[in-house]
């Protein structure tokens, strides 16, 4: 059967790669990403499960799903304007249909979708993370961009059906499992910093939740994280809860590392 080796945290921020190639290879970013490509490199992940968000790309509010897994044999992006290169990437269509079939039969009503392409949410973690590599992976998305953002309850629970998913499939492939993602963060709205495009108006929400996750307080985690406390960290706050459905595929654990960057309200972790 098939197993869950790792699982990972990271943010996605759209200027990343940019910044990387503007500061250099020696930067902040640069080097956390390189730390995580490097436990997900002693993995030896066949597969990898990316939980994050489209923003309005691939999906819009004539047709959101709340959960949605995309199967194929191959994707590419990014589909929105972000500098960084254009992928072609490969999908385990194999296992990603039938996390699709199992989420049904669990009664998550997860939609498919077969002709897709990714935004910057998947992109970045695949540039920094595995482009070299080129480990085929399943994109799923969770609807955390506005009203009404899933619950964070469900979220986790949609993390440990697909880890009995995965546990079911009739293969050998190790698979590794990717959350995300920021926790404070508004995009092009009000609470963003003055005169700026995007901000992180709530530090202390997202030290609060790095304090959980470094304690493995999942449970009190989840209790804290409603919707109206994730949308007060920020219209984009909800991407939380890819964090929450990668730590729901791990188990409750302390994470190896786990690395925040307070001032843009995300972090980097590991779960083995």
């Amino acid at each position: 059967m098939a197993q869950v080796v790792a699982g990972f945290g990271v943010p996605h921020t759209p200027v990343f790669p940019s910044v990387v190639v503007r500061k250099g290879p020696d930067c902040e970013e640069a080097q956390l990403y390189r730390e995580i490509e490097g436990h997900l490199d002693a993995a030896r992940a066949d597969v990898i499960l990316i939980f994050s968000n489209d923003h309005f790309n691939t999906f819009f509010f004539d047709n959101f799903p709340v959960f949605a897994v995309g199967v194929a044999t191959e994707t590419s992006g990014p589909n929105d304007e972000t500098s960084m290169p254009a992928y072609t990437l490969p999908v385990h269509e194999g296992l990603a249909a039938h996390l699709h079939v199992q989420g049904i039969l669990a009664s998550f009503d997860v939609a498919i979708t077969q002709e897709f392409r990714l935004d910057h949410s998947f992109m970045v973690p695949w540039h920094f993370l595995n482009a070299r590599q080129r480990t085929p992976i399943i994109p799923f998305f969770i609807h955390c961009f506005s009203n009404p953002l899933p619950n964070a309850e469900r979220a986790f629970a949609l993390g440990q059906m697909l880890r009995k998913a995965i546990e079911s499939y009739p293969g050998n492939e190790r698979v590794a499992v990717i959350g995300s993602g920021s926790f404070s963060l508004e995009i092009g709205g009000p609470l963003a910093d003055k005169g700026e495009r995007a901000g992180t108006p709530d530090k202390v929400w997202a030290k609060h939740v790095e304090d959980r996750l470094a304690a493995a307080e999942v449970s009190q985690l989840i209790a804290d994280a409603t919707g109206e406390r994730m949308m007060r960290a920020g219209n984009a706050a909800g991407e939380l809860l890819n964090w929450i459905a990668m730590l729901g595929v791990c188990g409750v654990k302390k994470p190896v590392i786990l690395k925040p960057q307070v001032s843009h309200g995300h972090a980097f972790g590991v779960w083995i």
